[in-house]
């Protein structure tokens, strides 16, 4: 009996301690996996400066927003206070999903009607393998109005444009954090042989975090084949962000005085520099709720 009975203890403290190593194993596979953290924050808001940035709101978030651009006449006999003209689009945007999102928007310029669609595809992990983020936006756009005058107007798909954009994000520092955008671009018709419709573009987008809610921005698009029939500058912005509670404030300088991507990317007539009519000053308010 006394042999059994060490027997029966032998086994069952066997079992006890591979049971107890199978739990120990499920309890250290849960605390890794809890141990993973995503990066927040890569930028203020769901904009850089000029063009979107890889953020995108949680579900339920909507964002209605007013973008303006000021500036002067290159005339001496303007007597215009603070800015000769000013051109703005409104805008909504809803969040479908945290990585989903789609929005409306129309601008006074040029009578441009754009959509977009936006799915973030990847999120920097500060621990993890995903060191930067990834981030799909497609953009159509109607121009109703003449700028440019490098698309035909027979029809409603020549006035259209479609903008194609993969946004890849990387905080760097937890002040420092760059974007590159590659960018396609094609247009529903060229007036002129000499204009290709379809264009390629690169941004560069970075910025510096000067407070918990605000930072210094700035932005580069270089398109590489750019129109042949108008001359054309590359988009520059230099900027400032500041996010309050439910309101997102925007300051930029910048030579375009437009909204669409397929038009500030491809069309801006300005050169950026301080002579009268090239400078554009831009601000934008931005009100985001959760519904």
């Amino acid at each position: 009996m006394k042999n059994n009975f060490f027997l029966v203890l032998f086994f069952l403290s066997c079992f006890y301690v591979i049971n107890g190593q199978t739990l120990l194993d499920k309890l250290e596979n849960e605390k890794q996996e809890e141990t993973t953290f995503y990066t927040q924050s890569t930028f203020i808001g769901t904009r850089i400066s000029l063009g979107h940035s890889i953020e995108t709101r949680k579900k339920g978030s909507l964002e209605i927003s007013a973008k303006n651009r000021f500036w002067d006449l290159p005339t001496q006999t303007s007597t215009s206070f603070l800015a000769d003209k000013m051109s703005t689009r409104f805008g909504l945007d809803y969040s479908i999903t945290n990585t989903f999102t789609l929005g409306v928007g129309a601008s006074t310029l040029d009578g441009n009607f754009n959509g977009y669609l936006k799915y973030r595809l990847l999120q920097q992990q500060t621990n993890g393998v995903n060191k930067f983020g990834l981030t799909w936006v497609q953009t159509t756009s109607y121009r109703s109005k003449k700028i440019g005058q490098v698309e035909l107007r027979d029809s409603f798909s020549d006035r259209l444009a479609y903008t194609s954009q993969l946004l890849i994000g990387r905080r760097f520092t937890r002040r420092f954090s760059a974007q590159l955008s590659p960018t396609f671009i094609h247009r529903g018709s060229t007036r002129f042989g000499i204009d290709d419709p379809n264009h390629f573009a690169l941004g560069l987008g970075i910025r510096f975090k000067t407070t918990i809610r605000s930072e210094f921005v700035s932005e580069y698009f270089y398109v590489a084949n750019p129109l042949n029939s108008i001359e054309t500058f590359n988009a520059v912005s230099i900027g400032y962000n500041w996010a309050l509670k439910n309101i997102s404030l925007q300051f930029k300088l910048t030579n375009s005085g437009l909204f669409a991507e397929d038009a500030f990317i491809t069309q801006t007539r300005k050169n950026l520099n301080t002579r009268r009519g090239n400078l554009f000053f831009g601000f934008t308010m931005i009100y985001f709720l959760q519904l």
